[in-house]
């Protein structure tokens, strides 16, 4: 176990965190689990991303590899997890499951979803709350990006488009994100055909219209990808166009090459005032992908009401101009379907095979 620094990003292997910079809460660290490490009966083998208000890992348990999600201790951080798991617990009982977002797994091996959306467990005096889901191929975008840091346009196109159509899914259940950024997309890339395939893993605040003044709170999201009106300190107002401010960041990101807001050794409130001033990268993919550049600055223009109002719109511009995202290459094996109502066909024939041939022996 070690612990981790969510604002400067320093390592303690021995808990006794310690950092120079003033803005640090040091003390504040929460500690990380590595590799052979336990959480009740789950066994980690991974951490995959440490977030600000929790940790994803890759896990196994009952011998089945999982994604482990773990909230930092904290009331909020709990809440906001809970709100996550419960979430997508609704959607997979109501037969909604969406293929970009996670599938809900059992926190425990003698329960199911419908009676537990999420479990808890406790290490070195603190009671921790998770959840489990899927285990999928792929990596964090944020990874993908630090070893390639302009990806193939295309990618970029059809990335951003998944990215979108899981958004535009939480806003159609009335539920805000306010946290996009490539720290909570995982990422695979497939053979044929050549295209990314993403799992949006973190659901940010996961909050309706009514509730957000309780639910909202400025560490859950880096500041760098937090949008101008969620700053103002006397009343959070958002729309539909402040997720499309995080997904047009994400996509000026992936145009650029680096952060639109340079936020590694800086303190949270020197990358508000960059956000708050407009203080950005500048944009230098203008000649070789004009209107793709165009549409991410329109998306992260710093008046909400100057962008695109809602993300079907960002959507529909991205696919006029990468098309719809070509779906996986169709297996050459029959569906699960096909093939049980094969081996029932063939077990219906056997019967009548052998009642024939009984019957006829009985009759000689």
């Amino acid at each position: 176990m070690k612990q981790v620094c969510l604002l400067c990003e320093r390592i303690s292997p021995d808990n006794n965190l310690y950092c120079q910079e003033t803005y640090c809460p040091a003390e504040m660290s929460p500690n990380i689990l590595d590799y052979g490490e336990w959480l009740g009966d789950i066994e980690i083998v991974k951490p995959v991303m440490t977030l600000r208000s929790a940790v994803l890992y890759e896990a196994t348990h009952q011998k089945k590899t999982v994604f482990l999600k773990v909230a930092h201790p904290g009331e909020e951080n709990k809440e906001r997890l809970k709100r996550e798991a419960e979430f997508l617990r609704k959607i997979q009982l109501q037969k909604k499951q969406h293929q970009f977002l996670p599938t809900l797994l059992p926190p425990y091996a003698s329960t199911t979803i419908k009676d537990d959306a999420y479990g808890k467990a406790m290490l070195q005096g603190h009671l921790l709350y998770f959840y489990m889901f899927e285990h999928v191929e792929g990596e964090p975008l944020r990874d993908v990006l630090t070893k390639n840091p302009q990806l193939w346009i295309n990618h970029v196109g059809w990335l951003m488009i998944s990215v979108a159509t899981a958004v535009n899914f939480l806003h159609a259940n009335n539920f805000y994100h306010l946290s996009i950024s490539p720290d909570v997309i995982l990422v695979r890339f497939d053979d044929e055909p050549n295209v990314p395939r993403i799992l949006l893993f973190d659901l940010g605040v996961v909050s309706d219209a009514q509730s957000l003044s309780q639910n909202w709170h400025h560490f859950f999201v880096p500041p760098a990808y937090t949008a101008p009106e969620l700053l103002n300190t006397a009343a959070v107002r958002v729309s539909l166009a402040t997720d499309v401010y995080g997904l047009g960041l994400t996509l000026y990101e992936l145009l650029v090459g680096e952060p639109a807001y340079k936020f590694k050794l800086n303190s949270d409130q020197e990358v508000y005032w960059a956000v708050q001033n407009n203080r950005r990268n500048p944009m230098n993919r203008i000649e070789d992908v004009k209107t793709v550049a165009q549409i991410a600055m329109h998306a992260t223009i710093p008046d909400k009401s100057q962008r695109q109002q809602d993300t079907a719109v960002f959507i529909n511009e991205l696919k006029a101009q990468f098309g719809a995202v070509p779906g996986p290459k169709p297996s050459r094996w029959p569906s699960l379907n096909t093939i049980l109502l094969i081996i029932a066909a063939i077990l219906a024939v056997a019967f009548v095979i052998a009642l024939a041939v009984s019957l006829t022996g009985a009759t000689a």
